[in-house]
């Protein structure tokens, strides 16, 4: 097999001597030229090269350039380092190029978020994993919405670089009219009457009424001359002020691990019993999430990528007057947790106080601007025997 030509320079006491009697008539050539009386150039093939090479031992060969296949062989051999190494980078830049370093979902409502996600999981699509073609991305995106339609709209995956960004519109459905069945508007809980609003019902009761559990505040009954003439499902809202007694202990030594916005993933390395990391780790944090991406159970070897949060320990010794603040602090927090948008604390007042050596107990009581709607079915035993015929 020719694996091409090489242009060679013939060095020597009488080259042209040389070249007529191992050469012309021998071998095939082509480009003769004569540089001075000691020196000829001409070109040959490679094998013929090899042989003539053989033979010489007067005379310095030497190779002035290479053609064909043999030009990318020789190149190959000196160069073999470079060549490894370059085709490495290149596998590599072609690895880190497809590989999802980062995803993001963005739709406001957590849950859509979190479905999204575990869809794109089951179909490959995830963190550290391979990007799919964009004709297969088209095709998974299909089978996501088929199988959710009654919650996705529309999806799209975008890919910049080594992250993917999921857009997607959640699916509206029409809510179903609900049917309501005939109710009186009842007292959730004991309070004095602050706001009445029905679109539907008898109103019964007046502002700054006081109402026990269960009274009826709006009837779904409509009188008329003593007499149940009809009922109706009562529509409607009542806020009441109610009372709740909060009983509250606090230490007097306060300690605090306070956990803040700030976070960074963080690769570890474990061999034996050591650990390198390669970001520096925060003084103080909290481990979110931990991903073990290599471990050989047999040797003591692993690599893992950690979430870390910052926290920031607060360390304080509070007087007793600074420790009765932190309670009320608290019993008002619980408040606040059961109440609605449209609740809220009227006003707070200390009870009973008692410390100790290491703690204290508050006991507060709050008026509570709340709502204090419910419900109770009508009774239809109440109607006459003319109604029930019409209905």
């Amino acid at each position: 097999m020719n694996k091409g030509y090489v242009k060679i320079c013939i060095t020597g006491k009488n080259p042209r001597l040389y070249f007529k009697r191992f050469i012309i008539n021998k071998i095939s050539y082509d480009k003769y030229k004569e540089l001075n009386h000691k020196q000829v150039i001409f070109r040959i093939s490679y094998n013929d090269y090899l042989l003539l090479k053989e033979k010489t031992s007067l005379y310095e060969i030497s190779v002035i350039k290479y053609y064909g296949l043999i030009k990318y062989i020789i190149f190959f051999k000196n160069n073999f380092s470079f060549v490894i190494c370059f085709t490495c980078a290149i596998i590599f830049l072609f690895f880190i190029s497809n590989l999802c370093f980062q995803m993001q979902v963005i739709h406001g409502d957590i849950s859509i978020r979190k479905l999204v996600k575990e869809e794109l999981a089951s179909h490959g699509i995830k963190e550290l994993s391979f990007i799919p073609k964009f004709s297969k991305r088209r095709k998974i995106i299909t089978e996501i919405i088929n199988d959710n339609k009654d919650k996705l709209e529309w999806l799209e995956i975008e890919k910049k670089g080594s992250k993917l960004i999921v857009r997607v519109t959640e699916r509206k459905l029409n809510p179903k009219k609900e049917t309501l069945e005939n109710r009186h508007i009842v007292a959730k809980k004991s309070g004095i009457i602050k706001k009445i609003e029905a679109s539907s019902g008898v109103i019964m009761k007046k502002i700054n009424d006081y109402v026990s559990k269960g009274d009826i505040i709006v009837s779904g009954d409509i009188i008329k001359d003593e007499t149940v003439k009809g009922q109706v499902a009562s529509i409607g809202v009542v806020y009441a002020e109610t009372w709740y007694n909060v009983s509250v202990e606090y230490p007097l030594y306060y300690e605090e691990t306070r956990y803040l916005n700030e976070m960074k993933n963080n690769y570890i390395i474990r061999f034996f019993n050591r650990s390198f990391s390669l970001k520096k780790n925060y003084t103080d944090s909290y481990l979110e999430n931990k991903k073990v991406l290599i471990c050989d159970k047999i040797f003591p070897f692993e690599i893992s990528v950690e979430k870390q949060r910052k926290t920031k320990i607060i360390k304080q010794t509070l007087s007793a007057s600074e420790a009765v603040e932190k309670a009320q602090e608290v019993a008002e927090k619980k408040i606040l947790l059961s109440l609605d948008k449209d609740e809220y604390i009227i006003n707070k007042k200390i009870l009973n106080f008692s410390a100790d050596d290491s703690k204290i107990k508050v006991d507060v009581f709050f008026k509570v601007y709340e709502n204090i709607t419910d419900y109770k079915k009508t009774d239809p035993n109440l109607l006459n025997e003319e109604i029930k015929k019409e209905e």
